[in-house]
């Protein structure tokens, strides 16, 4: 194998592996947090990149400028959910188990409403949004790397660091993590734990708003996007580490890099493959993932 063919893939594995680890974000944070696993995640992505798409298609907004509506409407789409359906869940059930059982459920059926409704409402056609910047891309050398991944990749790595820095720093981060590490010594505290499980669910849903806003130059649109990031997210948070925000990026440059480099020798299906293998080794010898603790 030409090791410059390698090295692309090495690059572009990279490049995919920052997008993975950004859409992963919120679902580790969310599962961090809350201890529920949302199997809607990829839906609430799915509506991140309907909304610049169409606010690019009716009105002609660049979706890297629609980050300013996509992200809040995001936000407050997930803050909604969780505080409207969700909560009166946690209620219901705290005196019974840790992780309400029915909140996964309660998750899927909202992931069938989801895509479903915006399979109703706009057909399961492809659709791109076409920008001259999305064509053009910038050499290395021998490498070739596309300006509209690159700066999706930067971006990942920006959200990976600001909600790092968010979270370690100021009250309401504080709050977030005292929460996560015990909910009911957080509530002792001061700390109104319910109120938090809004906004944790409302950031998680709004950076997919934003990274969806950076995946549509490159990326189709259709309202069974969010299946495979979706599933890819839950290999990634095992991966990283459930709750560790670094550990999701790290995971999904692994993820990324292994796909892309096992697309050289197989075909891509088959590439998708060693993603589930290692998910069940990690499993077996490390199930806290590479960097998350023991809870």
């Amino acid at each position: 194998m030409d090791p410059v063919i390698i090295g692309i893939a090495v690059i572009n594995g990279i490049m995919l592996g920052g997008l993975y680890g950004a859409v992963a974000l919120g679902l580790s944070l969310i599962f961090g947090v809350m201890r529920v696993i949302n199997f809607a995640h990829g839906s609430f992505l799915m509506t991140g990149m309907f909304i610049p798409y169409w606010l690019w298609a009716l009105l002609g907004i660049n979706p890297y400028v629609s980050v300013l509506v996509t992200a809040p409407a995001l936000f407050a789409l997930g803050y909604l959910v969780q505080s409207t359906i969700i909560s009166p869940l946690f209620k219901r059930e705290r005196a019974m188990v840790l992780e309400p059982l029915s909140v996964l459920l309660l998750t899927a059926g909202l992931f069938i409403i989801m895509d479903n409704t915006a399979l109703l409402l706009f057909g399961p056609d492809y659709r791109a949004v076409r920008m001259d910047f999305s064509m053009k891309a910038v050499r290395f050398g021998l490498l070739t790397i596309n300006y509209s991944r690159f700066l999706a990749f930067l971006v990942s790595i920006g959200i990976t660091v600001a909600l790092s820095y968010f979270l370690a720093r100021s009250d309401l981060g504080r709050s977030i993590r005292a929460t996560a590490l015990n909910r009911d010594a957080a509530a002792l505290c001061g700390i109104n734990v319910p109120r938090v499980y809004n906004i944790t669910f409302g950031i998680g849903c709004s950076v997919l708003g934003i990274i969806g806003c950076f995946m549509v130059p490159f990326y189709y649109v259709s309202p069974s996007v969010g299946v495979a990031f979706g599933i890819r997210s839950f290999i990634i948070v095992v991966l990283g580490g459930i709750g560790s925000i670094p550990g999701s990026i790290l995971g999904g440059l692994i993820l990324g890099v292994v796909e892309s480099v096992g697309g050289q020798f197989v075909t891509a299906t088959s590439a998708s493959i060693f993603s589930f293998v290692i998910f069940i080794l990690v499993l077996f010898f490390k199930p806290t993932g590479l960097m998350g603790q023991r809870v």
